[in-house]
C-alpha cells in the first residue's frame, strides 16, 4: 500500500494555489523573492496560519533572520482562526550568518506535515560578503547551506519556504534575487513578488517551475494575502 502524499502547504488564494500545483512543495525547497514591502513575509505567515488551522498536528518554525517581524500584524492575521495557533510557531531570531546555520541545525525531529520559514535566508549572508575572496567564501558557504536545507527537506518530508532579497540588475529596471544562481538551483519553486500599479496589489509571478509560470493578482489586507479583484 502506497504511503500518504503529505499535502502543499497553500496559500489560502485559490488561483495562485492551482497556478503554484496545490500550493508550496513539500520535502522541498520553495524561493519566494522580491523587494521590500511586497507581501514576502505577509504571503509566508498567510500560509503558516492556513497550515496550522488545517492541521493540527502541524508545528510551524519561522526563522527571522532580517529581525522585521510584526508581532502585533502577525497577531492580528492569526485572530481569525484563534491565537491558540501561536502556540505551534516557533520563532527563532539569528543574529549572524552562522547563528541561522546552527539554528537550522538544532531545530527540533521535523514531520512532514511541519513548515519551515527562513526569512530571509540572503538577509545575514549578504551582510558577510566583501572583497572577491570574502564573496568567494561566503558564496561557498551559502551553497553547502542551502544544500543542507533541500537535505533536511528531503529526509524529512517538511516543506521549506525561504524568502530572498533582491539587487538591481546592471543597466536595466529590472531586479533578481541576491545568489540567483544558487537559490534558482536548489529552490524546486521560485514565485517573484513585486508591487503592481493599484494600491495594496502584489503581481506574483511564478518562475519555477517554467512548465507552469503564470502571473496572479494578490491584495494585501488585514487577514493577510488574498485574491485582488478588478
Amino acid at each position: 500500500m502506497a504511503a500518504p502524499r503529505t499535502p502543499r502547504v497553500r496559500t489560502g488564494v485559490e488561483s495562485l494555489d492551482a497556478l503554484m500545483g496545490g500550493g508550496f512543495t513539500p520535502a522541498a525547497v520553495n524561493v519566494v523573492y522580491g523587494e521590500a514591502a511586497t507581501g514576502k513575509t505577509t504571503l509566508c505567515l498567510t500560509a503558516a496560519l492556513g497550515h496550522l488551522a488545517e492541521h493540527r498536528a502541524s508545528n510551524a518554525y519561522l526563522i527571522d533572520s532580517d529581525n522585521k517581524l510584526n508581532i502585533g500584524r502577525l497577531t492580528q492575521m492569526a485572530q481569525p482562526r484563534g491565537l491558540g495557533l501561536l502556540k505551534r510557531l516557533h520563532l527563532h531570531i539569528p543574529q549572524s550568518f552562522r547563528e541561522q546555520e546552527e539554528t537550522l541545525e538544532s531545530l527540533p525531529p521535523l514531520d512532514p506535515l511541519d513548515l519551515v520559514i527562513l526569512d530571509s535566508v540572503t538577509g545575514l549572508y549578504r551582510g558577510e560578503t566583501g572583497d572577491e575572496e570574502q564573496t568567494y567564501r561566503i558564496n561557498k558557504e551559502l551553497n553547502r547551506h542551502l544544500g543542507y536545507i533541500t537535505e533536511m527537506a528531503r529526509t524529512r518530508g517538511a516543506t521549506f519556504i525561504l524568502t530572498g532579497q533582491v539587487r538591481s540588475i546592471l543597466d536595466t529596471q529590472q531586479v533578481e534575487p541576491v545568489a540567483p544562481r544558487l537559490l534558482g538551483y536548489w529552490g524546486s519553486l521560485v514565485l517573484k513578488l513585486e508591487k503592481a500599479p493599484r494600491p495594496g496589489v502584489r503581481q506574483a509571478t511564478l518562475e519555477k517551475p517554467a512548465e507552469r509560470h503564470g502571473v496572479i493578482l494578490l491584495a494585501l489586507d488585514e487577514s493577510g494575502v488574498t485574491e485582488s479583484r478588478p
